[in-house]
C-alpha cells in the first residue's frame, strides 16, 4: 500500500525552491524563473520595523473624526499588562482607535463606513509613539499625506513593508465596526481568519503564475481565433481537400514540420476554379399563367361543342355530299335519301349542313388546343424547372446534405412536365403543378445563391486564403512560447494552490484549538459549544469556514450557516474567540492589543470570562480597551489586576475637545484635585483658614471613602459576593472606619492580608469627625498638608492589595 503524501507547508522562497523537486520539468523551469525575477526585482528588504516586540508609548489625535482641534493624548504604559478607557458613547473611543489603525497599517483603507470628515478642525494629525525597549519611533501622518516613520536617529520615511505586512498579518487593533459583520459572513470570516496566516510568499507566486496563465490565454485564444478563420476559408476552396484536413488536424498550434507542410500546400492552391453548371433561376409569371389557364378552358370549351366521333360523321357527309356516282346522282334527282328510302326531305342540304357545322366545330376545337400548347410552350422554360443534369444533382447534394427531398421534389416535377399534353389537363392538376414548381423555385434560388458565392469567394479565397495562413503562421510562431509557458502556468498553478491548501491547513490547526479554547472560556454556561473549526474551499474565491457544533455534547451540522444559530452575545464571542489567536500569536512583532467595545452584548458571565482570558494575555501582551462599559474594569480588578483606567470625556465647548483623566485610583482623583485648589488659594486665598480646613478634610474622607469602597465592590466580586450583599453591606458601614472594618473582613474570607491603618488613626479620627460637623474650627496649612500626606500614604497602602 503506497505511503500517503504528506502536506508540504511552503512559507519562504527556500521553500518554495524544494517544492519545486516535485514538478514537471516545464512547471518547474517557470516556477524557478519566476522566483528568481521576483527575488531579483525586489531584492532582500531590510528588516527595519520588525525588530520588536513593539509597544505603544502614546497616541497623540487632532482633526479626526469626532476629535476636534484640541489633541487627543493617551499616554500609555509600554509593558505587558492592561489599561481600560472607559468613555460614554459618542465621545472619541472609535474615533481614537480609528485614527491608531490608520497610521499602524500605513493608511489602509477601512472595510466599515465612518464619517471621516471633521466639523471643527480640518487639519488632521496623528502620530503613535511605538517603542521596543531600544528604540523609540514615531510613526505619524498629516491631513490626507502619507503615513511616515521617523526614527530615532532623525532618519524619516515611509512605514516599513515589512511593517505594513506584518500589520496585515496580525492585525493588533481590532475595531467593532470593523468585526462586527464578519461573523455573520462565513466567506468575510475566512478572509478575516486566513489574513492571520504567513501565506504572502504563496499569494505573491499565485498572483505571477496567473500572470503568465493571463498571458498564455491571450496568446492561445489570439491563434485560435486566425485558426478558426483559416479552417472556414480553405473548408470553402475547391480543390483544397488536403489543406483542409491538415489544418484541421494540427490544431491552432501547429508544429513546425506541420507549419511548412501547410505553407507548401498553400503555394499549390489551385488558381482557377470552374464555374458550377447551375440551370438559371425559374419565375413564375402569374399573367402567362392566367392566360394559359384561359386557353385550357376554351380548349373544355369546345371540346364540349363536339359530339364524339364528329369527324367520322363529317367524313361521311362530305363523301355523300361531294360524290359523283350514278347510284347517288339518282337519289339526289329523286330527292330520296339513300338511308331510310324517304321522298321529299332535301337530304342533301341537310347533310351539306351538318358537315359544314362539323367543319366549323373542328376547326375551332382545333384553334383552341394550338393556342394552349403555344402558352404551354412558352412558360415551360421560363416558369418550369427542366431535367435536372446529373452533375448539378450531385453537387446539391453534396453542398445541402439536409435538403435532399427537394432535389428529389425537383425530378419528379420535371418528369411530370415533360409527358404533359396539356390540352388534355385539367386546371387543378396545372395549379398543383405551379404550386410545386414555385416552391421548389424558392428552395433553389436560394442554394444557387450560396453556390454562386462560395464560387465566387472561392476565386478571391485562393489569394485571401493564403495571405491568412500566412498571418496565421506567424502569429503561431510569435505566440508559441506565451502558449506554452500558460500551459506550463496552469500546472503550476494547480500545484499551488494544493500548497496554499496544505501550508494553510497546517498553520490553522493549532490557531484553531485556541479559537475552540477562547469559545469555551467564554460561554461556560452554554450548552452550545464549539468542536471544530477548518479553513475550506478554494484559494481564491468561495473561502468557506466550516465551523462544527455540539448541543449538550451531541454534534450538530448547521452548515455554512452555524453562526446564525448563534445570539448575538454568541456571535461577538466567536468574533474574539477568533480573533484574539490572530493578534495574540507569538511570533507577531507586536506586543500591543487593541480592542474597541469587546464586550459588546456581553451578560455579566461572559465579560468575567473575558476578563480572565485578558488577565492571562496581559502576561505577555499589552492589552487596551476601548468600551463604554465599566463592568470589564469592576472584572479585571477583582481578578487582582493592576489595571490603568483612563476616562474620555467631551468638553461642553462645542469644539470636539475631548479630555483624558487618569481614574485608576478614584480616590487619588480627588486628593489630585484637592491640591489645585490649595496650590491655587496660596497665590490668591478666597476663603478663610476654616473653610480650608472643611475643604481638605472634606475631600480626603471623600478620597479615602471611594477607594475603599472602590475596593470593596472588586474583592466583593472576588470572593463571589452578590451585588445585593454588597451594596447591603455598604449601606451598614456608615463612616471610614466601618468600611474599613468591611474591607478587611473580605479580605480575611480571600486569606489575604488585612490592612493595618493604625498609624493613621489621627487623621482617620479627624476625618471621621469632619464628616459628623467636629472639625477643628481652623488648621494651618502644615496641618492640612499632614492629613493629604497621610490620606495619599493609605490610598497607596490601599491600591496595593493583593488577590
Amino acid at each position: 500500500m503506497a505511503r500517503k503524501k504528506q502536506p508540504r507547508v511552503v512559507l519562504s522562497w527556500s521553500d518554495v525552491e524544494a517544492a519545486a523537486q516535485d514538478l514537471d520539468e516545464g512547471p518547474q523551469a517557470l516556477l524557478r524563473e519566476l522566483a528568481e525575477a521576483y527575488t531579483s526585482n525586489v531584492g532582500a528588504e531590510s528588516p527595519v520595523g520588525l525588530t520588536g516586540p513593539w509597544f505603544l508609548r502614546s497616541l497623540e489625535v487632532r482633526g479626526h473624526v469626532g476629535i476636534g482641534e484640541t489633541p487627543l493624548i493617551l499616554k500609555l504604559p509600554p509593558t505587558p499588562g492592561i489599561v481600560v478607557i472607559s468613555a460614554p458613547n459618542g465621545t472619541g473611543k472609535t474615533s481614537a482607535a480609528d485614527a491608531l489603525r490608520h497610521v499602524l497599517s500605513g493608511g489602509v483603507a477601512r472595510k466599515y463606513e465612518l464619517a471621516e470628515a471633521n466639523l471643527h478642525y480640518e487639519a488632521r494629525t496623528i502620530r503613535a509613539d511605538v517603542t521596543n525597549g531600544q528604540d523609540n519611533v514615531k510613526i505619524s501622518c498629516s491631513a490626507a499625506g502619507p503615513v511616515r516613520w521617523q526614527q530615532p536617529d532623525g532618519i524619516d520615511g515611509p512605514l516599513p513593508e515589512t511593517w505594513k505586512s506584518a500589520y496585515a498579518q496580525f492585525s493588533p487593533v481590532l475595531l467593532y465596526p470593523e468585526i462586527s459583520p464578519v461573523i455573520e459572513k462565513p466567506g468575510l470570516l475566512h478572509d478575516f481568519l486566513k489574513g492571520g496566516l504567513p501565506l504572502d510568499v504563496l499569494t505573491q507566486l499565485l498572483k505571477l503564475v496567473d500572470g503568465v496563465r493571463a498571458e498564455g490565454r491571450t496568446a492561445q485564444a489570439q491563434v485560435e481565433r486566425e485558426h478558426s478563420a483559416v479552417l472556414a476559408l480553405v473548408t470553402k476552396l475547391a480543390g483544397a481537400e488536403t489543406l483542409a484536413d491538415l489544418v484541421r488536424s494540427s490544431g491552432p498550434l501547429p508544429t513546425a514540420e506541420q507549419a511548412a507542410e501547410i505553407r507548401t500546400l498553400t503555394r499549390d492552391l489551385p488558381r482557377a476554379v470552374r464555374r458550377p453548371d447551375l440551370p438559371q433561376n425559374w419565375i413564375l409569371d402569374n399573367e402567362a399563367v392566367a392566360r394559359l389557364k384561359d386557353a385550357i378552358t376554351a380548349v373544355h370549351e369546345a371540346r364540349m361543342a363536339v359530339v364524339p366521333g364528329a369527324d367520322a360523321v363529317r367524313e361521311a357527309l362530305e363523301g355523300l355530299v361531294r360524290s359523283k356516282g350514278e347510284h347517288l346522282e339518282h337519289f339526289r334527282a329523286n330527292d330520296v335519301c339513300p338511308v331510310c328510302g324517304s321522298t321529299g326531305m332535301e337530304w342533301l342540304a341537310t347533310a351539306r349542313t351538318a358537315a359544314d357545322r362539323l367543319t366549323t366545330e373542328l376547326k375551332t376545337l382545333n384553334a383552341a388546343q394550338k393556342a394552349a400548347d403555344e402558352q404551354w410552350g412558352q412558360l415551360i422554360p421560363a416558369a418550369l424547372p427542366g431535367p435536372l443534369p446529373a452533375e448539378t444533382r450531385t453537387l446539391l447534394q453534396r453542398r445541402f446534405p439536409d435538403d435532399g427531398a427537394f432535389v428529389d421534389r425537383w425530378v419528379r416535377l420535371s418528369g411530370r412536365i415533360s409527358g404533359l399534353k396539356v390540352h388534355t389537363a385539367s386546371k387543378e392538376l396545372i395549379n398543383e403543378l405551379f404550386d410545386e414548381s414555385e416552391q421548389i423555385g424558392k428552395w433553389y434560388e436560394d442554394a444557387r445563391s450560396k453556390v454562386i458565392a462560395e464560387y465566387e469567394d472561392s476565386i478571391s479565397g485562393t489569394a485571401v486564403g493564403g495571405q491568412q495562413i500566412e498571418q496565421w503562421l506567424d502569429s503561431v510562431e510569435r505566440e508559441r512560447q506565451a502558449c506554452a509557458r500558460g500551459f506550463f502556468a496552469d500546472k503550476l498553478g494547480k500545484a499551488v494552490e494544493v500548497w496554499i491548501k496544505d501550508t494553510r491547513a497546517s498553520l490553522f490547526d493549532p490557531i484553531a484549538e485556541r479559537v475552540i479554547e477562547y469559545w469555551g472560556e467564554l460561554n461556560r454556561d452554554s450548552d452550545l459549544t464549539v468542536t471544530g473549526l477548518k479553513l475550506d474551499g478554494g484559494t481564491r474565491q468561495a473561502g468557506k469556514v466550516r465551523i462544527s457544533l455540539a448541543v449538550g455534547g451531541t454534534s450538530v451540522s448547521p452548515g455554512p450557516d452555524a453562526p446564525k444559530v448563534l445570539s448575538t452575545g454568541q456571535r461577538n464571542a466567536l468574533t474574539l474567540a477568533t480573533y484574539l489567536p490572530r493578534a495574540t500569536q507569538m511570533k507577531s512583532p507586536f506586543r500591543f492589543l487593541i480592542l474597541d467595545d469587546p464586550i459588546h452584548a456581553f451578560d455579566g458571565e461572559r465579560v468575567q470570562y473575558l476578563a480572565r482570558t485578558l488577565v492571562k494575555l496581559a502576561k505577555a501582551f499589552q492589552i487596551v480597551v476601548l468600551t463604554h462599559d465599566e463592568r470589564l474594569w469592576r472584572e479585571l480588578r477583582a481578578l487582582g489586576k493592576h489595571t490603568r483606567h483612563l476616562r474620555l470625556s467631551r468638553l461642553p465647548d462645542g469644539a470636539s475637545t475631548v479630555q483624558v483623566v487618569d481614574v485608576t485610583s478614584p480616590g487619588m482623583g480627588f486628593i489630585e484635585e484637592l491640591d489645585k485648589v490649595l496650590g491655587a488659594e496660596a497665590n490668591q486665598p478666597l476663603g478663610s483658614e476654616a473653610a480650608r480646613t472643611i475643604l481638605a478634610l472634606t475631600m480626603c474622607r471623600q478620597a479615602l471613602d471611594t477607594e475603599i469602597g472602590d475596593w470593596v465592590e472588586v474583592l466583593g466580586r472576588r470572593a463571589g459576593w452578590s451585588e445585593d450583599r454588597i451594596a447591603a453591606a455598604r449601606d451598614k458601614a456608615s463612616d471610614t472606619r466601618q468600611q474599613l472594618d468591611l474591607l478587611n473582613t473580605i479580605l480575611a474570607e480571600l486569606g489575604a492580608t488585612r490592612l493595618n491603618l493604625q498609624s493613621f488613626n489621627p487623621t482617620i479620627d479627624a476625618l471621621s469627625a469632619a464628616a459628623h460637623g467636629r472639625a477643628p474650627e481652623a488648621a494651618d496649612g502644615k496641618k492640612r498638608k499632614q492629613w493629604i500626606r497621610q490620606t495619599r500614604l493609605m490610598l497607596r497602602l490601599i491600591a496595593g492589595i493583593e488577590g
